[in-house]
């Protein structure tokens, strides 16, 4: 397998656990806030958003487009520098005792994927903008 068919299946599986998760409400979807039970279309759509919103981002990665890759930057460093400060939240169910683990490894395949796009050949890929 060459490095982009990697950094492909990389973004695919990425991508795919962000939106089962946002669908079975697993993981930062399942917390319980005021705003959420006050008023849970407004709370739906707006993960909606956020979730086609990453989504894109990915797209535009795998089609090897520099904005994506800048917006994937910053957004990765605007939360690793907002996570000390951010309150855990419980929610009333828990999910599945696989989510943890598989969370776990999201992150490992998220930095694999910020470390791809930054050495060859993917780097070169996104200097080409080649599929």
């Amino acid at each position: 397998m060459t490095a982009t068919r990697v950094y492909h299946a990389l973004i695919a599986i990425r991508g795919c656990w962000i939106f089962a998760e946002w669908l079975l409400g697993w993981g930062v979807y399942s917390h319980v806030s005021l705003f959420r039970s006050t008023h849970p279309y407004a709370a739906l759509t707006g993960d909606a958003i956020a979730v086609a919103f990453w989504l894109a981002i990915l797209a535009g990665m795998w089609f090897f487009q520099r904005w994506a890759r800048l917006i994937f930057i910053v957004l990765l460093a605007v939360a690793l520098l907002t996570s000390p400060f951010r309150v855990h939240r419980y929610s009333l169910s828990s999910p599945p005792s696989f989510v943890a683990p598989v969370s776990v490894l999201m992150l490992l395949i998220t930095g694999a994927i910020l470390t791809m796009s930054f050495l060859s050949p993917v780097r070169d890929c996104f200097a080409r903008k080649e599929a």
